[in-house]
């Protein structure tokens, strides 16, 4: 049997970490969890997650800085935003820094078919589809 994956999960709601943990520990993977951007940082890369959720509204880094640093240190490491305010700007962003979006609550299918899990990306993450009414 395979090691499970590792998700890293970072937030700054300590209900959505707790819930997130559950969700994902249940279909087999081990998750670590960090309270923001900077303790994401500060402990990458050991070990190395299959991939990693990243909430866009917190304090200090938002979510696409945090993936913007995360991926200097590791172009290879899939990163999903996760956002409880689908605006338009965010999902642009999110497009334009080739970071794909899915909205909270989620259901762990969306996530799954919005980047599988399980093996490491062998090129640097590819930049999601366009949002709709976008080129």
């Amino acid at each position: 049997m395979s090691d499970p994956s590792i998700i890293y999960v970072v937030d700054d709601d300590p209900a959505v970490l707790h819930s997130t943990r559950f969700l994902f520990e249940s279909q087999g993977h081990r998750v670590e969890t960090f309270a923001n951007g900077r303790d994401l940082l500060a402990a990458y890369p050991v070990p190395r997650p299959s991939c990693v959720l990243i909430d866009h509204i917190m304090p200090g880094m938002d979510g696409l800085e945090v993936a913007s640093r995360l991926r200097d240190l590791d172009a290879r490491v899939p990163v999903v935003l996760v956002t409880g305010h689908p605006d338009p700007r965010i999902r642009i962003a999110a497009w334009g820094a080739g970071v794909p979006l899915i909205e909270k609550p989620f259901a762990y299918e969306v996530f799954r078919t919005t980047l599988p899990i399980g093996a490491d990306a062998r090129e640097p993450f590819a930049r999601p589809r366009p949002p709709q009414g976008e080129p």
